[in-house]
C-alpha cells in the first residue's frame, strides 16, 4: 500500500510539473509578444514628434507591421506557439532602410548618430518573413542605440548566395552570448528574440565584442532568382 501512495505522488509531481513546463513556456511567449508591442510603439512616438510637418510612411509602415506581429504572436501564445511565419522575396535594402529610419532618432537623442552603408551590398532579395525581419532588425538597433551608446553603424555585405548586415556600437560590449544576459544590463530578451526570426529565415545571428564597441551580425541567404 505504500509503494502504491509512494508511486501515484511520484505520478502526481510528474503532471504537475508538466503543467508548470507548460505554462512556464506560454508565459515567455506571452512575455515576448509584450516586448514587441512596447519597442515599435515608442519608435512611432519619436518619429511623431520629429516629423510634425510631414509623416514618414515607410518609418511608420515598418512598426505598424511589429505591432501587428506583436499582437499575433499574443494571440497564439495563449496556445503556447508563436504566428504562424508568412514568408515571401523581400528587399532586405528596403526593410534595413525602415528599420534604420525608426531608430535615427533615439540614437541623436542619446547624443550620438546611426548611419546606413549600404554601398556593398546593394539591391538584394531574401526570402523571408518581412514582419520578422522588421522585428529582427528592430531589436539589433533598439539594443544598439540603448545599451550600446555612442554612435551606431549599420553595414550591409553582399556574397555570392548570402548577405550580411552589421550592426556596430561604441558601447560596453557583451557579456554573454543572445540566448543569455546581453551588455552588462543583463537584458536579452530583444537579441534571443531577434536570432530566432533570422533562423526562421535559415540565416543566423552572431555577436562579438571589439575595442570600440560591439557587433552584431544578421547572415541570410540570398533568394533564388
Amino acid at each position: 500500500m505504500t509503494l502504491v501512495l509512494a508511486l501515484a505522488g511520484w505520478l502526481a509531481a510528474a503532471a504537475l510539473l508538466a503543467i508548470v513546463v507548460v505554462l512556464r513556456r506560454r508565459l515567455e511567449l506571452v512575455a515576448s509578444a509584450e516586448h514587441e508591442l512596447r519597442g515599435p510603439a515608442a519608435a512611432l512616438t519619436l518619429a511623431l514628434e520629429a516629423t510634425r510637418a510631414g509623416l514618414q510612411t515607410d518609418l511608420v509602415a515598418s512598426q505598424l507591421d511589429r505591432v501587428r506581429l506583436g499582437l499575433a504572436d499574443l494571440e497564439a501564445a495563449r496556445s503556447g506557439r508563436r504566428a504562424a511565419a508568412e514568408p515571401s522575396s523581400v528587399s532586405l535594402e528596403r526593410v534595413v532602410g525602415r528599420a534604420a529610419a525608426g531608430w535615427r532618432t533615439a540614437a541623436g537623442r542619446a547624443g550620438g548618430r546611426l548611419e546606413l552603408d549600404w554601398a556593398a551590398a546593394g539591391p538584394v532579395q531574401v526570402r523571408a518573413d518581412p514582419r520578422r525581419l522588421s522585428q529582427a532588425l528592430g531589436n539589433v538597433l533598439a539594443n544598439a542605440v540603448e545599451h550600446g551608446r555612442g554612435s551606431v553603424m549599420v553595414r550591409g555585405s553582399r556574397f555570392p548566395r548570402r548577405v550580411r548586415v552589421e550592426v556596430a556600437d561604441e558601447g560596453p560590449g557583451f557579456s554573454a552570448a543572445p540566448t543569455g544576459p546581453d551588455r552588462r544590463s543583463g537584458r536579452g530578451r530583444g537579441l534571443r528574440i531577434a536570432a530566432q526570426a533570422i533562423e526562421e529565415a535559415g540565416g543566423s545571428l552572431s555577436v562579438s565584442s571589439g575595442e570600440t564597441g560591439a557587433v552584431v551580425a544578421l547572415e541570410l541567404p540570398v533568394a533564388e532568382p
